[in-house]
């Protein structure tokens, strides 16, 4: 086995960024979900609601982050200078600091999406931050799927669509989806579906990453990243349905991790199973 992609995204719930090479920190791969959109009541914008945010692009180009929208690109440093911190809502209760970052950018990311937002960079990144908020990562810092389980899922939802020969819809002419519905931030390209459930601990290259759990899919699955068009029949999510129940009563696709041992990563490393 060995990884075959590494993604970080910059900007919660947007484009991803892929990567030949970088670097696992504690917090996750390098500047993964440093900034966030957050509403006029400071309340995270997910591509959940706003699936324009799937379309908006970033790139890292030296020590600067460059946001590309319609008519014009903006540059922010890669790592701000601290300002006067506001309090933003992400999941739970608690509110998170987080540093405002270019009002002109905030302008046009709402004229963007239709309604009033402001980008911000979390403040708990600074290195006396708690590793569990130092970034606006959804739950753990890594999130790994494999290309053996997408195998295994795409079958099942060609054989669904065999099934509906009756209709006509481009639905159900060709269900095969890819991996970018799962938004991992690693890839692994694997022969065998669904082994990554009996995973403890890995190696991958230097670093030393342990399972957390499973990953719960949500409806963001359902949305095209291309046409973002959700699908009628809610796929993939009924299909993983028949054969991913969690025992929380979701689905599951993919596996949170954690770091162990920090370092460097590339495609094409080695992946070890260690427990």
């Amino acid at each position: 086995m060995h990884l075959s992609k590494i993604n970080t995204y910059p900007i919660k719930s947007t484009h991803p960024i892929s990567i030949e090479a970088g670097y696992l920190f504690s917090s996750g791969i390098g500047f993964d979900r440093h900034w966030m959109l957050i509403d006029a009541e400071n309340n995270m914008l997910t591509s959940r609601k706003y699936p324009r945010l799937l379309h908006l692009i970033s790139h890292i180009e030296g020590s600067s982050l460059r946001v590309v929208l319609p008519q014009q690109d903006f540059l922010l440093p890669l790592v701000p200078k601290p300002s006067a911190p506001v309090m933003v809502k992400h999941w739970g209760e608690s509110l998170l600091p987080a540093w405002p970052q270019n009002s002109a950018l905030d302008e046009a990311l709402s004229d963007y999406l239709g309604m009033s937002c402001q980008l911000v960079y979390s403040a708990n990144l600074r290195s006396d931050a708690p590793i569990e908020t130092a970034s606006f990562a959804d739950a753990q810092p890594l999130l790994l799927t494999t290309t053996a389980s997408l195998e295994a899922l795409n079958k099942r939802l060609d054989a669904a669509a065999d099934e509906t020969t009756d209709e006509t819809t481009d639905e159900t002419a060709d269900k095969r989806i890819g991996m970018d519905r799962f938004r991992a931030n690693l890839v692994v390209n694997n022969h065998t579906p669904d082994i990554e459930d009996n995973w403890k601990k890995i190696r991958i290259g230097a670093c030393e990453l342990e399972v957390s759990y499973p990953c719960e899919r949500c409806v963001l699955t359902t949305i095209d990243p291309v046409s973002l068009v959700q699908h009628k029949q809610q796929e993939p999510l009924r299909t993983l349905a028949q054969y991913r129940r969690l025992e929380t009563g979701g689905v599951g696709f993919g596996i949170n991790l954690t770091v162990c041992l920090a370092g460097p990563i590339a495609v094409g490393d080695t992946v070890e199973i260690l427990e």
